[in-house]
This record gives C-alpha cells, structure tokens and sequence, in this order.
C-alpha cells in the first residue's frame, strides 16, 4: 500500500441559498469521512466561496476528492495544486474551518500555486498566503478551531 502523502487545494462557489444549518451538516459529513479516509486539512468560507487544503494518504486524498466533485453544495471547482507532501501541515484536523475575509480569499486564490513543498514561506506562494491567513500571524497551524456555521 502507498503510504506517500498528497495534498490538494481548491477554490469553489457555494451554492445559491446555503444556509447556517447545511454548512454545519457539510462539516459534520466531511469530519467523519475525512477521519474514515485518513485525510486532514482545513476549510475557509468567505460568505461565498470556499478554499480547501487536504492532505494524506494519495487513496484517502483521491477520495474525499471525488466526494468534492459530486457535491451539491458548491460547484465552479477550480484546482489551485495537487502534489506530494514531506509531511502533514494540519495533522490533528479532519476538517478545521475559519471565516475569510473575501479579499483575503481573493488573495489566495490569485496567487502563483506550485505545490506545497519546500519552501512554503515563499511572501508571494499561493500555500504561504493560506498558511499565513489561517495562523493570523502567530505561527500556530493548529489554534483552536473556529466554527463556521453555528
């Protein structure tokens, strides 16, 4: 079995009318399967549009990215990178979620996107500005959790 870690980000548009309770439903489903599928990473909503980061196993990875793709919550899915990781980068998070500011978003999402290796401290890297918008400038990958819905 490869046990090689993969990753995969990207940006979608919420579905016209999601509401409060259907986030926290798509949290609750996605924290169970990505816990099943052995997968971390974390999930930020601006009010419209989502950006995710996973990482894993390349067949945990594989299918929670087929999960994304039939979902009816979003859609416009477009990749920002897929590649091999050295190591997890949000290990203890099955899905961690924050509020974004749209700018913010926008920012990331803009950015050049080369995987998510080397040298992720790179000011102007697409993965630097999310690492970077998700520890607010403290460092911390891992701070306590903020809920998007409720």
């Amino acid at each position: 079995m490869d046990m090689a870690l993969h990753a995969f980000a990207y940006v979608s548009t919420a579905s016209e009318g999601l509401e409060v309770p259907d986030l926290d439903a798509l949290l609750a489903d996605a924290t169970t399967f990505n816990r099943m599928a052995g997968v971390t990473g974390v999930l930020m909503f601006d009010g419209s549009r989502f950006l995710q980061y996973i990482e894993g196993p390349r067949d945990g990875v594989a299918s929670v990215h087929a999960r994304i793709l039939n979902a009816r919550r979003h859609g416009s899915i477009t990749e920002l990178a897929a590649g091999d990781l050295q190591a997890r980068w949000f290990p203890r998070w099955t899905m961690a979620n924050r509020m974004i500011e749209p700018g913010a978003l926008a920012s990331i999402v803009a950015a050049p996107w080369h995987g998510f290796g080397d040298d992720p401290q790179w000011p102007g890297h697409g993965f630097a500005l999310l690492l970077r918008a998700w520890t607010g400038g403290h460092g911390e990958l891992e701070p306590a959790a903020v809920s998007l819905g409720s």
